[in-house]
């Protein structure tokens, strides 16, 4: 999409999408603490009506007190933020900003290094989101093989 983002296509309706993305944050140690729920509040106070589209604000709450102990400002970023949209076509988009230019700051490497391992999780809830569906088709081709009737020995 942008440089300022990591994000993917996903062939899952929303509804299902927005549950692998939960599931996937919790894998990778995110607690989410804020769901904005976007075609509702559009819909409520501007009575303008949008696709589905959630931005989920997470983080790790033991890496944002380290940080906010180190750099105090540092909270103005937190929590990272996750959105998910309907595409309208069946399919869903995935994104969440890109931490690189925060993990190469060089006034403060320990904020740069939280700043790779936040960005690391990232990347892979994305992926992990990403691939549902192909791991999906793969282990239930694999059920279809095992249900299969086996020819007899001979």
């Amino acid at each position: 999409m942008s440089h300022y983002s990591i994000s993917c296509r996903i062939e899952l309706p929303f509804e299902q999408a927005l549950r692998e993305t939960h599931a996937a944050l919790q894998e990778e140690g995110f607690v989410v603490i804020t769901e904005i729920d976007l075609q509702a509040q559009l819909a409520d106070k501007l009575n303008q009506h949008i696709r589905p589209y959630v931005i989920l604000g997470v983080w790790v709450p033991s890496w944002e007190h380290e940080a906010l102990t180190r750099e105090p400002d540092i909270g103005l970023l937190m929590p990272s933020h996750v959105c998910l949209w309907d595409n309208g076509d069946a399919t869903c988009t995935l994104a969440t900003p890109d931490l690189k230019h925060l993990c190469q700051t060089d006034e403060n490497p320990a904020l740069a290094e939280a700043a790779r391992a936040v960005n690391a999780r990232l990347r892979a809830v994305v992926a992990e989101v990403q691939f549902v569906p192909q791991c999906r088709k793969t282990r239930e081709a694999g059920a279809a093989e095992t249900l299969a009737p086996q020819p007899p020995a001979v």
